[in-house]
């Protein structure tokens, strides 16, 4: 496990994660994206709403991305099924 250090809307913060360099790369990435993305808003509401906020739209992302992967997996599921 190891920390790693993250700089949110200039806040800095550390999460331990035993993930692969790439998975950083990648949280790191979304962190830069997110708060362009959000940029205005963090002048508008308090840190704490928008964080909730920035949340509540991956978790809907994730929500969505999953619905589709299942899909995806039960046609080709069904597919399989039928040339077997």
């Amino acid at each position: 496990m190891r920390k790693v250090k993250i700089s949110v809307f200039g806040k800095d913060y550390e999460f331990a994660t035993d993930g692969s360099d790439e998975l950083i790369d990648y949280v790191l990435r979304r962190l830069k994206e997110l708060q362009i993305t959000y940029r205005n808003l963090f002048e508008e509401i308090p840190f704490d709403e928008l964080l909730v906020l920035m949340i509540c739209d991956l978790l809907e992302s994730e929500y969505n991305t999953q619905k589709q992967l299942d899909e995806l997996y039960n046609r080709i599921k069904e597919k399989v099924r039928t040339l077997g």
